[in-house]
């Protein structure tokens, strides 16, 4: 297993793209697990997930340790319309860091 410091790489890159809107790196950083997880997110948000959320202003990234072989993260997005908190798993596939499941934590509207 690698360590810690090198998932959070992956989940900055990952975090980054999502925020400047960068589909072909969020989709290679997906399992398709993951990404079937992610379509569904959007109605449990309310409209409020961040592939609804207009013009992400930043993201805040904290590890939570392992979940087996997974590293868990939680990564809150930030836009004018609220905030938007995913807990995250990643894991190495073939080598790579790959996100493999996705839920929503919570959904803020500003204001």
């Amino acid at each position: 297993m690698t360590s810690p410091a090198e998932a959070r790489v992956a989940v900055e890159r990952n975090a980054l793209a999502i925020m400047r809107g960068d589909l072909m790196q969020v989709m290679a950083d997906l399992t398709p697990e993951a990404l079937g997880q992610l379509m569904q997110m959007g109605s449990q948000a309310g409209g409020i997930s961040p592939a609804q959320m207009p013009n992400i202003e930043g993201y805040d990234v904290d590890e939570q340790g392992l979940d087996g072989d997974g590293q868990l993260f939680h990564v809150t997005f930030r836009s004018s319309v609220g905030t938007a908190t995913l807990a995250t798993t990643w894991k190495q596939v073939m080598g790579q860091w790959k996100l493999t499941a996705v839920s929503l934590v919570s959904a803020e509207m500003a204001g």
